[in-house]
């Protein structure tokens, strides 16, 4: 058999496979010439760099050799087999090698994707293609590098290569620019095309040329682009034949293989041609969002506080089913209310019925917005499903939470600020109760990213390997590895003041305005001179309350759990007269404090408290007015920060209230105190001009029923969200 190396042009029915013909004399191993293409590039980026080590060091051993191959039969008149055994190690371990290609290989350990058998494997194939096929040569232990024995090189080396469009009439090239677009969809799937559609939406063609590097070397071509792994084409592989480099599930390696042929299509200025989608959703997602909306409306007309956890579980069927249909944003919000819901049925005190009515409404809104489109919906409805490379700068820490729930479970969650990128960053790591048990709280412990909170909040750092979660948070991956700026760590060449006037301007625009429930804005106050106040009890509210000044002159009011470690590090801090630079604010609770300790500026982390402290004497004064409290009645009503207190801020909160009654209850038409507050606030939000907030209002109360009630709810999370 001989193999066309000509260009693979895709049928209507996907990939053919290359033209074969068998003139006599032929070598054996021609069906396998696509092996003969792979060199150390495209085995790098099929496995890695270490077990292309491993399997160059088992073949020169001699620990690879042929179970039975063509070479064996002589000079068969009958045609080479299509499959070839290959056994590799000691005990041999039997490797199946295709015709096709590495990616139909198969071994088998338990290893998961490309191991080291079937990289030794396709290193042997490899040798034996280029050096003819014969028999004293099929099980050579000299390992080369080169694609053809003319171009035979040390062990080792790269071959030389040379940006495709310099190189002249590449063939590899050629043969992509052959491929029919619509056989290239239908071969890669319809998801990775509705997630690349989506991805390259609104982005210009010549944007996407010069972004893409191309190299080319014989029988390959490498192709590069910023946040996205290496993809190697290999000639006569077609696009299924494609190698991406590292590890991604089935749809996000189908996903950068057409994206990279896309490029290579806009490098040539050939525009992708996109179907002309009908419909927007199939008819099996489309009951889904039916049965979803239905479920989400009957827990409101049954009311959220007599939801059980059979609710919850139902809603978390629905996720996994909003999964199945490739809605993952949805999925994800289901997850979030069923696990809100089911935390509320078992009595947890860090969930009350307000929380998980934004949840459900917030997954509600989104089945509505899908429902609704008439174009194929963009990622703001879809969302994206894998982790994705995440591109990162240098990373300010601005405090470390360290936090538990009622059942056990345990986290950290940290948040930066990318000083290169202007945008903040967050990243979230836990353990449910009872699982391994080196993740404990302690500053030294290795807790993320395989540093200590200690070492992660000593300074700006850096990311190599970062992942960005679908959520948008970074993923608590421990491929992740943080590395340090040069000079001394600490916080004294950062511009903290900048830091703080960015931030407030982030989280309070359109952006903010999602589907997901409203979270806790995270802001970084300067702290004027002489701006900290004494520590002081709300008794009606049992919190602690501390008054901060920052260098605008507005006082707020910061607030502390009684019984959390946010005041005990604050106690601490205020009885040793630290000099505080800035306090960074989540809500309005303190997380993080920027103190100038042993000459240099650095962070403390609020739920990190010292273990033993001068503050003690302080702390443990205000824990007995703490258990004094009860015994005394003060009918004074305590301060409220009026700093964020709007108009629009007040309207949404006195509407959410009200609207959490009438969900919690399961009543939908509002009577008493609840109708007042709603019609007053929607002649309100009308003499603002909030017409879409006025509107969903006065749907409920003329027209009430759990989708008014539900609707209303979205709309005053958004507007919240907003004014935050």
């Amino acid at each position: 058999m001989n193999v066309r190396r000509g260009p693979a042009r895709l049928s209507s029915d996907g990939p053919s496979s290359p033209e074969r013909p068998e003139p006599a004399g032929q070598s054996p191993y021609a069906a396998f010439a696509v092996y003969g293409a792979l060199d150390d590039v495209a085995l790098a980026a099929l496995g890695n760099r270490g077990l292309l080590r491993r399997g160059r060091a088992e073949l020169a051993a001699g620990r690879v050799e042929s179970e039975r191959g063509p070479a064996d039969d002589g000079a068969a008149p009958h045609p080479a087999p299509e499959t070839l055994t290959i056994r590799v190690g000691r005990p041999p371990i039997p490797v199946t090698l295709t015709a096709a290609g590495p990616q139909d290989a198969r071994c088998p350990c338990p290893v998961a994707g490309i191991c080291l058998h079937v990289l030794a494997a396709c290193l042997w194939m490899r040798e034996a293609v280029n050096r003819g096929g014969t028999a004293e040569d099929s099980g050579a232990t000299e390992v080369t590098t080169g694609p053809t024995p003319s171009q035979a090189r040390p062990t080792g080396t790269r071959p030389p290569e040379a940006p495709a469009h310099e190189s002249g009439s590449d063939p590899v090239l050629e043969e992509v620019l052959a491929w029919e677009p619509a056989c290239v969809e239908k071969s890669l799937g319809a998801e990775a095309r509705r997630r690349v559609q989506a991805s390259l939406a609104g982005l210009d063609p010549d944007r996407l040329a010069t972004g893409t590097e191309v190299t080319s070397a014989p029988g390959r071509l490498s192709i590069t682009w910023p946040g996205a792994p290496e993809v190697v084409v290999i000639a006569g592989l077609g696009p299924r034949g494609m190698i991406v480099s590292g590890r991604h599930s089935p749809t996000a390696n189908a996903a950068w293989r057409l994206q990279s042929v896309i490029r290579l299509f806009a490098r040539a200025g050939r525009p992708w041609p996109w179907p002309d989608e009908t419909t927007t959703l199939s008819d099996r997602q489309h009951d889904a969002l039916s049965t979803i909306t239905t479920a989400i409306e009957t827990i409101a007309s049954a009311g959220i506080s007599h939801a059980g956890p059979r609710s919850a579980a139902d809603l978390g069927r629905l996720a996994q089913v909003s999964r199945l249909e490739e809605l993952p944003r949805l999925s994800r919000l289901l997850t979030s209310a069923a696990g809100r819901l089911r935390a509320l049925a078992e009595h947890d005190d860090a969930v009350d019925e307000a929380t998980v009515f934004s949840a459900l409404a917030a997954a509600w809104s989104l089945t509505q917005a899908l429902t609704a489109v008439t174009d194929p919906p963009g990622p703001a409805l879809i969302g994206p499903a894998d982790t994705e490379t995440a591109e990162t700068g240098l990373l300010l820490p601005l405090s470390a939470t360290w936090w538990t729930t009622p059942s056990g479970s345990r986290g950290l969650t940290i948040r930066l600020w990318d000083l290169d990128n202007g945008r903040p960053e967050a990243v979230t790591t836990g353990r449910a109760a009872g699982v391994d048990a080196a993740f404990r709280y302690s500053e030294d412990a290795i807790l993320l990213w395989g540093a200590s909170v200690k070492n992660i909040l000593s300074g700006p750092l850096r990311l190599t390997g970062a992942a960005r979660r679908p959520d948008g948070a970074l993923a608590p991956s421990s491929r992740t590895a943080v590395t340090r700026r040069s000079g001394e760590a600490g916080y004294d060449d950062v511009d903290l003041e900048a830091v703080a006037e960015r931030l407030q301007q982030v989280g309070s625009g359109p952006e903010a305005a999602r589907f997901e429930a409203p979270v806790a804005r995270v802001r970084l106050i300067m702290v004027a001179k002489d701006g900290l106040g004494p520590i002081d009890i709300d008794e009606v509210h049992q919190r602690y309350l501390w008054p901060v000044t920052s260098t605008d002159g507005h006082r707020r009011l910061l607030t502390m759990e009684v019984g959390g470690r946010e005041m005990q590090m604050v106690s601490d801090v205020l009885s040793r007269e630290l000099q505080v630079h800035a306090i960074t604010v989540e809500g309005d609770r303190p997380a993080g404090v920027f103190v100038r300790e042993h000459g240099r500026i650095c962070l403390l982390a609020t739920t990190f408290p010292p273990s033993c402290s001068a503050s003690n004497r302080e702390y443990r004064r205000l824990r007995r007015r703490t258990e004094q409290m009860h015994s005394r009645m003060r009918t004074q009503a305590p301060e409220k920060n009026r700093t964020d207190q709007t108009p629009m801020r007040a309207l949404a909160q006195d509407v959410h209230e009200a609207l959490t009654a009438l969900a919690a209850s399961g009543t939908t038409r509002p009577t008493g105190m609840v109708a007042h507050v709603l019609r007053t606030r929607a002649r309100m939000a009308d003499d603002l001009q909030l017409t879409t907030l006025a509107a969903a209002l006065a749907e409920v109360d003329n027209r009430p029923s759990p989708s008014a009630v539900l609707r209303a709810c979205a709309v005053v999370d958004r507007l919240d969200a907003l004014t935050r």
